[in-house]
């Protein structure tokens, strides 16, 4: 296993992969205690993080090691769908997997997801708020606003 971080303006993004894929991203706000590690996996995700919070990157392309059960693989994959600057609610994701009634089971598989951002499950939101996020309501709010899906 490899790891690296991203510092982003609101949070360290932990990043790690194994020799081919990026296996897991998580947020923290104290800086990690170890030594980033070059490795062309962690490389590729550094340099696509730079290019997305600079606005000039809007699908990512480092290649993931997607685990979950084969719903929470539909979900992931429908996620990767809803373009940068959009979002889609529980509900509309359940649909378009062909379980209109699984909206819960969306939100569970959300907060399932181990590559935040990659798989961009901040952009999946519920019809009347903004539902929840596992780094945090308040880093689904700054990524939000960073692709202009919600006002500052």
């Amino acid at each position: 296993m490899y790891q690296s971080f991203y510092k982003a303006n609101f949070a360290y993004i932990l990043l790690q992969s194994n020799e081919n894929k990026l296996v897991n991203v998580d947020f923290t706000t104290l800086k990690p205690d170890f030594t980033k590690q070059k490795h062309p996996i962690l490389e590729q995700a550094l340099e696509e993080l730079d290019l997305y919070f600079s606005q000039k990157l809007f699908t990512f392309s480092t290649p993931l090691s997607i685990h979950g059960s084969e719903f929470e693989q539909k979900v992931y994959k429908a996620l990767t769908k809803i373009p940068y600057g959009q979002t889609k609610t529980y509900q509309e994701i359940a649909i378009f997997i062909n379980h209109p009634k699984a909206f819960r089971a969306v939100g569970n598989a959300n907060s399932k997801n181990k590559l935040a951002i990659f798989i961009p499950c901040h952009r999946v939101v519920a019809k009347n708020h903004l539902g929840g996020y596992n780094g945090g309501l308040d880093i689904k709010i700054k990524l939000l606003q960073l692709e202009g899906s919600l006002n500052d």
